[in-house]
């Protein structure tokens, strides 16, 4: 399946198809595949990237999708719908980088990336504290 605009295939669709092709090869006993047999039955999703950015507090898969290596089941995400009880995004930071394997804090891109967030929320956080206060408007 071929989407270049991006528009036919959801995020849930491409989580699902990598889902399903980890399994498949966790389940063989061989490496040794015949590429010619696997490529006529295997569908690939190709995501061309768009002019819009990603909305990085409406999407409980964006740390999913940005490191599929470090969540290679797509599961503990911060909105997993597994979890009972739901924490906030600096908690779940924390929760990762005290991972016993070291995986997350050892990955720099994964370092910097959720720094970035970080920042971002915690500026967005206080210009709303600002532009809500009473005095705002006379002294804009």
């Amino acid at each position: 399946m071929l989407d270049v605009n991006g528009t036919k295939v959801s995020s849930n669709d491409v989580a699902e198809h990598l889902l399903q092709r980890i399994k498949a090869q966790a389940s063989e006993k061989t490496y040794e595949k015949d590429t010619e047999h696997n490529s006529s039955q295997d569908i690939v999703y190709i995501i061309s990237c768009g002019n819009k950015p990603a909305n990085e507090y409406s999407n409980p898969n964006l740390l999913l999708g940005i490191f599929p290596t470090l969540f290679p089941y797509g599961r503990g995400g911060l909105d997993d719908g597994f979890r009972p009880i739901r924490i906030n995004f600096r908690e779940h930071l924390r929760y990762l980088l005290s991972y016993a394997d070291h995986r997350f804090e050892q990955n720099y891109s994964f370092i910097f990336v959720v720094f970035n967030i970080l920042q971002r929320r915690t500026a967005c956080f206080h210009a709303q504290l600002m532009t809500t206060r009473p005095w705002f408007q006379q002294s804009a």
